[in-house]
């Protein structure tokens, strides 16, 4: 059950999520993760609304930038692990 869950999650689903996690964890508003990752509000809220299908790589690099983190720390959670098995 948990397989066929995994394959019906989409690599923005994903990024969205773990996005989520991080604002949360941080108490970081969607402006304010905007501003530190000097990508425009809408961009950050396109992750949020599904208007963004496959998010680049340039803009989940510049999330990181912001975070203050790596790309692979961002990966690193076990949703996103366990889809790449």
């Amino acid at each position: 059950m948990l397989l066929i869950l995994l394959r019906s999650v989409s690599y923005a689903q994903l990024i969205n999520q773990r996005l989520i996690d991080y604002l949360q964890k941080r108490d970081l508003t969607i402006n304010r993760i905007a501003t530190l990752s000097n990508l425009s509000q809408s961009t950050v809220n396109n992750l949020f609304d599904d208007s963004i299908k496959s998010p680049t790589i340039s803009t989940v690099r510049a999330i990181c930038y912001g975070l203050n983190i790596s790309v692979t720390e961002f990966f690193d959670f076990p949703l996103y692990n366990e889809i790449q098995k």
